[in-house]
C-alpha cells in the first residue's frame, strides 16, 4: 500500500491577482484555517515537525509554508515527514515525465474538492466506513496554522502508484532509504503531481 502524493503543492490555483501570504514566498498560499491539529503533529516527537526531514531546514519561518504527510496502517502511524517547498520541488524533478503526466491526469479526474480527515479527497470512502484501514494524511502548514488537509484512501494510494514508471519507482525508493530506515520494507512512497487544490 503507498502514501499519499509527495510532490503535489497542495495549493489552491493561483490566480494573477493574488498576492502572496508572506514576503518571499514562492507563490499565494491559501489562508490559515486554524491551528494545526495534532493528528498532523509527529508522531514520535510528540509535537509539530519543526525541520525538514529531508535537509533540515527550519520550517515555522518559511513564508511559502511546507507539506506534512503521514501513512497510517491500523491506527497506528508507519511514515510521517515533512518538506520544505524546495525539497518537494526536488521530488518532483526526480520523477519522470510519464509518472508525472499519469499522476496529473489521475488527480484532476478525480479530486472533489473536499478538505479535512473525513472523507477521501480523491473518491467518496468515508474515514469512518472505510474496509481497509489504511490511509494517508496531507496538510500544507504556515507556520503553525494549517491552510489546507486532505484524507487519500488506502484504494485511491493504491491506484496511485499503478500510475508510476520504474525510473520514478526507484528515485522514491531512495528517497525511502536515506531519510526512513525503519519503514517496512513492502512500503513505497508515490508522489503525485497536479495542480488540484489540495492533495
Amino acid at each position: 500500500m503507498q502514501p499519499p502524493g509527495d510532490d503535489h503543492d497542495l495549493r489552491s490555483h493561483p490566480h494573477d491577482d493574488e498576492e502572496p501570504h508572506g514576503e518571499g514566498a514562492a507563490w499565494p498560499v491559501p489562508p490559515i484555517r486554524g491551528p494545526i491539529p495534532e493528528v498532523l503533529w509527529s508522531f514520535y516527537e510528540e509535537r509539530p515537525f519543526k525541520t525538514c526531514t529531508r535537509c533540515g531546514e527550519g520550517l515555522v519561518d518559511l513564508p511559502e509554508g511546507y507539506r506534512v504527510s503521514k501513512v497510517i496502517r491500523e491506527g497506528e502511524v508507519i511514515f510521517e515527514y515533512a518538506l520544505c517547498v524546495p525539497c518537494l520541488q526536488g521530488l518532483m524533478n526526480e520523477a519522470s515525465e510519464e509518472s508525472k503526466q499519469r499522476l496529473m491526469e489521475f488527480q484532476m479526474s478525480r479530486f472533489r474538492h473536499v478538505h479535512g480527515f473525513d472523507e477521501c479527497a480523491l473518491c467518496d470512502n468515508q474515514a469512518a466506513t472505510m474496509a481497509v484501514k489504511e490511509y494517508g494524511l496531507v496538510g500544507i502548514c504556515l507556520g503553525a496554522g494549517l491552510a489546507e488537509s486532505n484524507l487519500i484512501c488506502g484504494e485511491c494510494m493504491e491506484a496511485m502508484s499503478e500510475c508510476l514508471s520504474e525510473q520514478t519507482r526507484r528515485s522514491w525508493d531512495r528517497f525511502v532509504e536515506e531519510n526512513f530506515p525503519g519503514v517496512p520494507a513492502d512500503f513505497e512512497p508515490v508522489p503525485s503531481i497536479g495542480p488540484v487544490p489540495v492533495f
